[in-house]
């Protein structure tokens, strides 16, 4: 018995022992970076090597393209009999002096333009600017000081063009009409109403209202005709002469024309009313009426009206025009007159 628990005790102990060694045991395998051999990847002696060559293959690369060049300015004729001062390079020598000349022909042109463009003049007077400049700036200065005296005033009226009109003017205007017959079918058209804007441009209200009305010994526009009709744009009438076009009078006594008046009122409207003429400053009695807005003619004629009633028998008239300006029945302005003013 005590034998067995000798035996037993002895193998605890090996056991111990045993678990102690494992537990302090120690890797003998070296787990750091091994060292680098410079010398194992760096040769001085191939870089350089290499580099010799790397040169060489450069330099006859460098004469390849000149023999390349010289053949491709030869177009490709060589002569291997001969010296190196052979045709070929005379060519080519020939052909370097053309360029020469070209490049001193192209440096004097840019002298040339150089010397034009030191020496221009502008065409805007600077002084003009800067006055210009000091009236905008007091101007803005006023502006932002009292902006209430600077709005720009809204016009229901869409010929007015409240920009160009001066801040204290009254708008006046007047009525008139023109009844319209055509004779061909011998059948009454209808009335148009026409307001003039009497205050804006009173010397050419007041020559259409005189030729509207009937004087004794003087022409008007009773009975004449609407001498042109252009479906889309306008039609032309009011030749107290000969009703074709070719004439026209003031009302004003002594005078045949009067002057363009201004262009405050814009063709913004169909129906506008404007003066007609051949030439600027030589208004008369003609007068046009447009089908629809025709801006293109601001500045060259004269605003002065538009038709606020009867655009009716303005349609009429316009599907009674070919498009060569010519009217396909005969249209006569039978009777016209004064309404009242507003």
């Amino acid at each position: 018995m005590q034998s067995r628990l000798t035996r037993r005790a002895s193998r605890e102990d090996m056991y111990r022992q045993h678990r102690n060694n494992i537990r302090n045991v120690k890797p003998k395998v070296d787990n750091k970076s091994p060292s680098l051999k410079v010398t194992a990847y760096y040769k001085p002696g191939v870089i350089e090597g290499n580099a010799t060559k790397l040169a060489q293959i450069e330099e006859e690369n460098f004469k390849l393209i000149i023999k390349i060049n010289t053949i491709y300015r030869t177009k490709g004729k060589t002569d291997c009999f001969r010296s190196k001062l052979s045709n070929s390079i005379i060519k080519v020598q020939n052909d370097e002096v053309n360029i020469i000349k070209l490049n001193q022909a192209k440096f004097k042109e840019n002298v040339e333009l150089h010397d034009r463009i030191f020496h221009v003049k502008p065409q805007i007077d600077f002084n003009e600017m800067e006055k210009h400049y000091k009236k905008h700036i007091r101007l803005l200065m006023l502006m932002s000081k009292f902006p209430e005296s600077y709005k720009k005033k809204k016009y229901d009226d869409p010929l007015i063009l409240s920009t160009e009109l001066p801040k204290s003017i009254r708008i006046k205007k007047s009525k008139c009409y023109l009844d319209i017959n055509d004779l061909t079918e011998n059948r009454w058209l209808g009335r148009m109403t026409i307001e003039l804007y009497d205050s804006i441009v009173p010397k050419t209200t007041s020559n259409f209202k005189m030729l509207c009305q009937k004087r004794s010994d003087e022409l008007d526009y009773t009975g004449t005709q609407i001498f042109r009709v252009v479906p889309g744009l306008f039609c032309l009438a009011g030749d107290v002469e000969y009703s074709i076009g070719l004439g026209g009078l003031s009302a004003t006594k002594g005078e045949r024309y009067f002057n363009d008046e201004n262009y405050a009122l814009s063709h913004n409207a169909p129906g506008t009313l404007s003066m007609y003429n051949f030439e600027k400053n030589e208004n008369a009695s003609q007068f046009m009426i447009t089908f629809k807005p025709l801006t293109v003619l601001n500045g060259r004629y004269v605003v002065f009206g538009r038709v606020i009633g009867g655009m009716n028998t303005l349609r009429l008239i316009e599907d009674l025009g070919f498009a060569t300006g010519k009217p396909k029945h005969q249209l006569m302005i039978s009777k016209c007159g004064i309404l009242s003013n507003c």
